[in-house]
């Protein structure tokens, strides 16, 4: 596995932040791709620095939950053949 870099100049705890996520989510194997991961992370954190999140482990778990929730999504999105829930 390649090791992933996330740096945000404002917030020194963010790159901490996408550390744990990213150690966390590797190890449960929740990651089947890096790239998506990545981004997903990096975005999702970047945005809490700018609500003024200063936290490490809030950022990290929040990270975490969010990127659980989107793969659970669009594996349930793929298993149903394109079709979102509640759709015809």
């Amino acid at each position: 596995m390649t090791h992933i870099i996330f740096s945000d100049y404002r917030n020194p705890a963010a790159e901490q932040a996408f550390e744990i996520a990213w150690d966390f989510l590797a190890r449960t194997d929740a990651i089947s791709d890096e790239f998506e991961a990545c981004v997903f992370l990096a975005q999702r954190i970047a945005v809490m620095v700018e609500e003024g999140q200063t936290n490490r482990i809030r950022m990290a778990n929040r990270a975490i939950s969010e990127y659980q929730h989107h793969v659970d999504e669009r594996d349930d999105f793929i298993r149903s053949g394109g079709r979102r829930a509640g759709g015809h």
